[in-house]
């Protein structure tokens, strides 16, 4: 079963590790920010859950946690209408100290609080802790650039998707609120070139990317290297096919042209013949009716190369219409 082009991108940017602490620290926070939650677990405290329906992201998520914050988390597999094979991918970080350091490190970017069903809590209720932690400003990313590609590309890995390019161009991130769109749309128009744009949707408020060249500087941006060379690709095909398409068009009209013409031609011929007046036709109208005959589908300027010695496509245009005017009114007319 063939991938999407969104889905060969998250794969490619799982297998491109930074190399530098503080842009996996960036990345994993680009990822959470997107599409992670806080869960409270009873009085054990509050815990992040991270969803996605990408199982190469997950893995990702889950090793970027281990290898750069020392945290464990729990992946659980659960239905899904959505995603690959109906399957949803859950990252869970519970309350504990793993929790507390990626706190630290991450922020909460307000994240969105989960109810409790087990324990009948919800973390929104459940007093001041919860407050500081949801509330809790994002770590700086710093000036670094590396670092701020490295969060889009967590915030893509999350929550983007690209279309297939063949089809349309359009990149896209989901965001849960306004604030968190706004941010993410500045982040990318810091970057020369950018113009991304917030709309809101039933699913919550987008920040999108229409224009092929701009999506092709943020697959370089967050790294996608490998589908930024075949997103090129598609653009060359498509302009090829436009460029076909448009070409057979003109000829197509072109030649719908011709033939009406071809046919009006025909047609004040044969009315000459019926009234028995095609030996009258002066100069050489009598050689272009021979060749019209001979050749009913010929384009003026194939007529013109029958002649001897040939004629161009003025005047044989020009005889035409001199024929059709002798059709009409039996004057002499010479070309």
């Amino acid at each position: 079963m063939r991938m999407s082009f969104s889905s060969d991108t998250k794969n490619e940017l799982t297998h491109d590790r930074a190399e530098r602490r503080c842009c996996r620290i960036a990345e994993i926070a680009g990822f959470i920010h997107a599409k992670g939650r806080i869960f409270a677990q009873g009085r054990d405290g509050f815990g992040i859950a991270v969803t996605t329906e990408n199982p190469a992201a997950a893995r990702y998520l889950k090793t970027l946690l281990a290898e750069s914050l020392g945290v464990s988390a729990n992946l659980i597999v659960r239905k899904s209408g959505f995603g690959s094979g109906g399957r949803a991918y859950e990252l869970r970080i519970r309350p504990g100290k793993d929790a507390e350091r990626a706190f630290a490190e991450i922020g909460g970017h307000s994240l969105p609080l989960e109810r409790d069903a087990a324990n009948g809590n919800d973390a929104s209720r459940s007093g001041s802790r919860a407050e500081g932690i949801s509330r809790a400003q994002s770590k700086r990313i710093g000036d670094k650039k590396c670092c701020r590609k490295a969060y889009l590309k967590g915030v893509f890995l999350g929550a983007g998707t690209v279309s297939e390019p063949e089809k349309s161009y359009n990149l896209e991130v989901v965001c849960r609120d306004e604030s968190f769109a706004h941010a993410i749309r500045r982040l990318t128009n810091g970057f020369t070139g950018m113009r991304a744009r917030v709309r809101k949707r039933r699913d919550g408020v987008v920040v999108y990317l229409k224009s092929a060249e701009q999506i092709k500087d943020m697959l370089n941006i967050i790294g996608a290297h490998t589908q930024l060379l075949k997103f090129e690709s598609a653009m060359v095909l498509k302009d090829v096919r436009n460029r076909t398409n448009r070409i057979n068009n003109c000829d197509h009209a072109n030649l719908d042209r011709s033939l009406a013409a071809a046919a009006a031609q025909l047609a004040n011929i044969d009315l000459l013949r019926a009234e028995n007046r095609l030996d009258e036709l002066p100069g050489r109208l009598p050689d272009l009716v021979s060749a019209r005959l001979a050749r009913p589908e010929a384009s003026l300027s194939e007529l013109g190369e029958l002649l001897d010695p040939p004629l161009g496509k003025s005047a044989v245009c020009a005889g035409f219409k001199q024929i059709a005017a002798f059709a009409n009114a039996p004057h002499l007319f010479t070309i």
